[in-house]
């Protein structure tokens, strides 16, 4: 047991044993550490019922966002790499009711979606800049933050079925419970696809199906044990594999196999109406199993333990969080075994008055590889009627994961420092009951950056990316409209930088014929990127895509159609990778 642990553990006891003799009343436990409460900068959130995947993975959910960019190598199984304001898909920090789900084992520490699925969720929000005072290594350039169902329709059971091209088929079953004092959502399901060749047409003359095959069942659950006290449970598993046909070879049945194991457990308690203290511990463990023929077979398994003690209070004008966590990380391979554990103090505190906000935070990281080091972060907001003005600034950081210092030579590089980022934002929104709109101008200074060469993982990359982004949502009569934008570019650059366009759009437009009706489409626009190619930089061309779809209904039965990629349009989101062609799908729910 770790010492944090054992601190964590002790204080509670402290702080909490005096108060058992209360007669207490009914209070609303908190102790959840939540970004939206001090982050002045730009967030959005999304729900699963608003999104209409056309298949439930978090995919479809998450390349809505403005300003959020995604690439897949392939299909449906293929990695997924999400980009935010200019930073690199591994300086983004996953999180499922705050347990964080990058992965040790991935090169990295990056998070993978590609099997995760999107019916266990309730809702997701994106937090744009560096989040590492509440959330530490990892959340250096934003935050998705990720919420678990638990019984908010109970009782009630669902069903949900896909199907559609390229044999796709999926079937989830949720049931939300819910008893005087418990309530929760158990959710399994399976999504299986034959698929079409991840390599592209065009430049490799691919035909072979490449499938994929995802199966998960999550429990995540709330239980109020007396006025004061509640537990938050989790349990997930997911198993994925897919077909990974890459470089040239069409032919080669590559495939990977990745199990991943979530459980947390969150137990709280209220000292009173504003003060509550929480004591969380989580595991998020990955295996990962691959057999490609240029590779040969690797097997690679990654773990994170997490520990974390929560103190939570508000004063007059002022709320305060504060804590101290553990983080164990080990990594196993054919070629390596190793660990590092990473110890934190955090205090982030919001002061409101009026129309004005003030934020500040910071956080001291003991690293067992780099000693002592800190973070912070400050924002001013003004909110004059419907207006809001803020600035923000945050600080981050990566810490090298443990294949980037270990792997066998020439590739791993002891001698690697964490990778840092000063971010600024300065935004204006303005909304009221019909609609909402923003402008936001941001600027991540990033350094330390870790780059890969045929010498191995190198320190090596410095740039500045800035630019602007425009939000907008609108609600009137029977329509719903919202749409975003975004500007990058970047400079004093000492790398490639590979897979961000300079600028992006994105379009959603809904038609309610009648309140149990709608009809809708989705369009996204990318400016050219470049990516490696064999030899030397390509230049990927830029691109639109259009999706159609509608849904109905009655009763307890609810029907769609979705038409994903309208025009057909073949486009590289990745090098040498295609993407789905034009698609169609049929959902069907039932509630009972």
């Amino acid at each position: 047991m770790s010492k944090h642990l054992v601190i964590c553990i002790t204080l509670t006891i402290l702080l909490i044993r005096p108060l058992w003799a209360e007669d207490l009343d009914a209070i609303q436990v908190t102790g959840t550490k939540d970004a939206s409460q001090f982050h002045l900068g730009s967030s959005q959130r999304v729900s699963t019922v608003e999104s209409r995947p056309s298949v439930p993975t978090i995919n479809p959910l998450l390349e809505s966002i403005p300003g959020l960019v995604s690439s897949q190598n392939g299909g449906l199984g293929g990695r997924v790499s999400y980009f935010i304001r200019g930073t690199e898909s591994r300086h983004i920090a996953f999180t499922l009711d705050g347990l964080k789900l990058n992965d040790p084992s991935n090169i990295d520490r990056q998070f993978d979606s590609a099997f995760f699925t999107s019916p266990i969720l309730s809702e997701a929000t994106v937090f744009k800049g560096p989040q590492s005072v509440l959330f530490g290594s990892d959340a250096m350039g934003g935050l998705v933050s990720m919420r678990t169902r638990r019984g908010e329709n109970a009782p009630e059971t669902r069903l949900n079925l896909t199907a559609g091209s390229f044999g796709t088929y999926s079937s989830f079953l949720a049931r939300d419970w819910k008893t005087q004092n418990h309530n929760g959502t158990l959710t399994a399901g399976k999504i299986i696809s034959s698929g079409f060749s991840r390599l592209n047409k065009k430049r490799f003359n691919a035909k072979e199906k490449d499938s994929a095959d995802i199966t998960n069942t999550t429990s995540s659950s709330e239980h109020r044990w007396k006025e004061r006290w509640q537990t938050d449970l989790l349990f997930s598993y997911t198993h994925g594999k897919s077909e990974l046909d890459g470089n040239s070879d069409d032919n080669s049945h590559d495939h990977s196999v990745s199990d991943q194991y979530l459980a947390q457990q969150k137990t709280s308690y209220a000292l009173d109406k504003k003060t509550a203290l929480s004591l969380r511990n989580g595991l998020n463990r990955h295996q990962r199993y691959s057999n490609q023929l240029s590779l040969g077979k690797s097997t690679f398994q990654g773990r994170i333990l997490q520990n974390e003690f929560l103190f939570q209070k508000e004063i007059s004008h002022y709320s305060v969080s504060s804590g101290i966590s553990t983080e164990h990380e080990d990594l196993e391979s054919q070629s390596l075994s190793r660990s590092f554990d990473l110890h934190s103090f955090f205090l982030q505190n919001l002061y409101k008055k009026d129309d004005w906000s003030i934020q500040g935070g910071v956080r001291a990281e003991n690293h067992t590889r780099y000693g002592n080091f800190t973070t912070g972060s400050t924002g001013l907001s003004y909110l004059p009627g419907i207006h809001t003005f803020s600035l923000q600034y945050s600080q981050g950081f990566k810490a090298p994961g443990l294949y980037q210092l270990y792997a066998p030579a020439p590739l791993g590089n002891k001698e690697l420092v964490p990778e840092r980022n000063h971010s600024w934002e300065a935004g204006w929104t303005s909304k009221n009951n019909s609609w909402e709109t923003g402008l936001s101008f941001f600027q991540n200074n990033l350094s330390n950056l870790i780059t890969y060469s045929s010498n191995g993982y190198r320190n090596q990359g410095n740039f500045i990316a800035e630019g602007v982004e425009l939000s907008g949502k609108y609600a009137f009569s029977k329509f719903l409209v919202s749409s975003g934008f975004t500007h990058q570019q970047f400079r004093e650059v000492e790398t490639v930088v590979l897979r961000r366009p300079y600028n992006m759009a994105n379009l959603n437009f809904s038609y309610f014929m009648t309140e149990a009706s709608e009809l809708f489409t989705k369009l996204r626009w990318f400016d050219s990127r470049k990516d490696l190619g064999p030899v030397h930089n390509e230049k990927l061309n830029g691109f639109e895509t259009v999706d159609l779809g509608a849904r109905y209904v009655k009763n307890r039965d609810e029907y769609g159609i979705q038409l994903t990629n309208l025009f057909n349009r073949e486009y590289e989101e990745l090098y040498g990778y295609t993407v789905m062609p034009r698609s169609l799908f049929l959902n069907y729910g039932r509630k009972f």
